[in-house]
């Protein structure tokens, strides 16, 4: 088990901001929705991401954050040992945290859980709406035959390659493509304005557009999606 001593480590001490964020601040319920990396991963940007969804059981304040062995098809047994650093990711309101803690005790029998070190300093960063992720979704448009490919997205926009102009500027297209949100596929069909388009190269024109009657649904999706991939691929945020 890890020692209580060497908890304060440097790696622990990074914060985005002066502000002191206390575990209660994030407001969480018993099965919230979390993913750890290992820290060596985590602090390595050239080492894949490697996070590993969990949830939360409970937690014993200042003690101990109890949370579900993650699984993960690739690995057999746990993809943890006690004494691990590791990273902690999550998504709370419109906050994303994160906050490096270590595996205390592995629990197999009955079942099988982590016993984490209570988080001690907890990073909070706020949303902003124009959050963009780095993609490769490919898409169609119902004014063209040409498939496209979405290299960016944020929750009321994205951003296209194409070989050919999607339009003029202030023209209504229908953007069509898959994105996959906790394994599953969801296809989408969001109408867009084009906002913007320039010459990137001699054979790729990037255009930018912006989605326009979104339904309620297609907003929590996409919105979903961004989070989703903001907490499990970080690197991936532009």
């Amino acid at each position: 088990m890890h020692n209580q001593n060497t908890k304060t480590e440097a790696t622990e001490s990074t914060s985005d901001s002066s502000e002191k964020i206390e575990f209660e601040d994030m407001h969480l319920q018993v099965g919230h929705k979390m993913y750890l990396t290992l820290a060596t991963y985590a602090k390595n940007s050239d080492e894949p991401n490697n996070a590993h969804a969990t949830s939360m059981i409970g937690y014993v304040p200042g003690s101990t954050l109890i949370v579900t062995m993650p699984t993960s098809g690739q690995l057999t047994g746990s993809p943890f040992v006690e004494g691990d650093q590791i990273s902690a990711r999550l998504i709370s309101g419109q906050n994303a945290y994160k906050f490096f803690t270590y595996v205390d005790k592995i629990i197999k029998i009955p079942y099988k859980f982590l016993h984490l070190s209570f988080p001690q300093n907890i990073q909070r960063q706020c949303f902003r709406k124009s959050r963009r992720i780095k993609c490769n979704y490919q898409a169609t448009l119902a004014e063209e035959t040409n498939p496209i490919n979405i290299v960016d997205l944020s929750f009321y926009g994205a951003g296209i390659n194409s070989t050919a102009p999607l339009g003029t500027p202030g023209s209504v297209v229908s953007l069509s493509f898959t994105i996959i949100v906790d394994d599953k596929e969801i296809p989408l069909s969001i109408r867009a304005i084009i906002r913007s388009s320039k010459q990137k190269n001699k054979n790729v024109i990037f255009s930018g557009v912006e989605f326009t009657e979104m339904k309620p649904d297609q907003t929590f999706t996409l919105r979903h999606l961004i989070y989703q991939e903001i907490v499990e691929h970080p690197e991936s945020v532009m």
